[in-house]
């Protein structure tokens, strides 16, 4: 069941979902139903509830995996997905970081996820967050 339906009546965080793009990057390749089932739900669901924002949506990082490496050409050349990624946009930056990590951890994201924002992000180890360190990847340059 989708959050909006509990939202009724609570307008204010349908009018203002966030402005401050926050893409969390969860490493491999997950079915976009699994990716909201297992996370964006619940994470929508506190940021709206909180008015922090809102999350929805998403994609992913893919890169060209050149098959084998001796260089033939090859038919096994495919789009791997490096990152499946779910957008969000909070209205307070701090606050919604914040908020997006607890829970991120509480819901079992991988080792290697990432909150990015500006040209920063928070990475997750498995065991702790690691907070504003220079993005690692970013999909405009791949």
């Amino acid at each position: 069941m989708k959050i909006d339906s509990f939202l009724v009546g609570f307008t204010a965080l349908h009018e203002e979902p966030g402005d401050i793009y926050t893409p969390i990057l969860l490493p491999g390749d997950l079915d976009p139903f699994e990716r909201q089932a297992r996370f964006t739900q619940y994470i929508d669901a506190e940021l709206r509830m909180t008015g922090l924002g809102s999350a929805g949506g998403g994609s992913a990082i893919q890169f060209l995996d050149d098959g084998d490496d001796d260089g033939d050409e090859s038919d096994d050349d495919q789009w791997r997905v490096l990152y499946s990624i779910i957008d969000t946009d909070v209205t307070d930056l701090n606050a919604g970081r914040a908020l997006i990590r607890l829970h991120l951890a509480e819901l079992g994201c991988p080792a290697g996820t990432l909150l990015q924002f500006d040209d920063r992000e928070d990475r997750w180890d498995g065991e702790r967050w690691h907070l504003a360190e220079a993005r690692s990847i970013d999909e405009d340059n791949l």
